[in-house]
Order: structure tokens, then sequence, then C-alpha cells
């Protein structure tokens, strides 16, 4: 099975800003890209992934793929729209997990075949990655409990993928600190 995957990236200014506290926005800005450069690398290398799209108001630097301008209706909505053009098999993953491995996005798309994967934060509040066999029919749901409200609109045919680097994303003080332990 071949899967589109998309990465959506906030707009540099919008970027990790529940760090301000710890991190100057120079150091938010290099953070979040050397995050995005590696789940991209990660994705990328990944067997059965045969696209990838990053969601965002500009390219990233380096990123010579597929780009899909942000128009700034949301995420949600953005992400309805483009699955319908892209269609199926759809990988949605964040670009904030420092720890994700192949075997990771593996899981994800092993689960996904089935129906709808749904790999949450560590926190098991939200949601890090969905894998869709089939996007088109799909709510997303994405923003605070989003976990919860993902596996109400998969219903029965939900997998949820616990794993390490699925589950630690980089949001705030308290994650960053969780990630560096």
């Amino acid at each position: 099975m071949n899967w589109q995957a998309i990465i959506p990236l906030k707009s540099r200014g919008e970027r990790k800003t529940r760090l301000a506290a710890r991190l100057s926005a120079a150091e938010r800005h290099a953070l979040a890209e050397a995050m995005f450069a590696h789940v991209a690398s990660i994705v990328r290398a990944t067997p059965g992934i045969a696209a990838i799209t990053v969601l965002s108001g500009a390219p990233p630097p380096g990123w010579d793929g597929t780009l899909e301008t942000d128009k700034g209706r949301g995420l949600n909505s953005e992400l309805t729209e483009l699955a319908q053009q892209l269609g199926g098999p759809l990988l949605v993953i964040h670009a904030d997990l420092p720890l994700l491995c192949e075997a990771d996005v593996a899981a994800m798309l092993e689960a996904g075949q089935h129906g709808y994967a749904i790999a949450p934060d560590r926190h098991e509040t939200g949601t890090n990655a969905l894998a869709l066999r089939d996007p088109t029919a799909f709510a997303f749901a994405f923003g605070p409990g989003s976990f919860a409200r993902h596996r109400t609109a998969a219903g029965d045919d939900a997998q949820i993928v616990a794993r390490r680097g699925l589950a630690f994303d980089i949001d705030t003080p308290a994650d960053l600190d969780a990630v560096r332990a």
C-alpha cells in the first residue's frame, strides 16, 4: 500500500511560542526547523511512503518537496481539503517529534491499513499522528483534547499506536525537560 504523508508546520512566527519563557525566538525557530528536518527525513526513509506534502505558510529551509500553502483557515479545515485532494491512504504526522524513528512510522502505517490509527501524545490528550486508510470520510479534530475526539471519529476501527517516538512532542518547557531526561 502506498501512503501519502502530510507534515503540518506552523509559519515561522507561530512556531513553539509556548517555549518563549525558556528559549529565545531564534532558539525556538532553530529547534522547530531541526525537529521538522528530523521528522521529514524519517518519513521519507520509511518504506511505503510514496509522497510527502508539507502544509505550511512557507517552505521550511532546505525543503525541496511538495508544499501546500496553508490558507489560514485552521489546521482541521486545511487537512480536510488536502485529504480530499490527495485521497488515501494518508499519514498526518506532526513536525515536533524529536525521538521519532522509522519503526514508529512503520507501526502507524501497519495499524492504519485496517482503518484508522491514532498516535496520542504522552499525556493521551493530544494527537501526534493519524494514519487513515480513507481520509475523505474522517473528521479531523486537532487542538486541545484531540485524542478523545479522534477516537470518537474513528469509532470501532481505531487502532491506538502508543510508541515513545510518537508520544514525545515538544510544546511546553515540561515537554522539553522530559525529552532531555
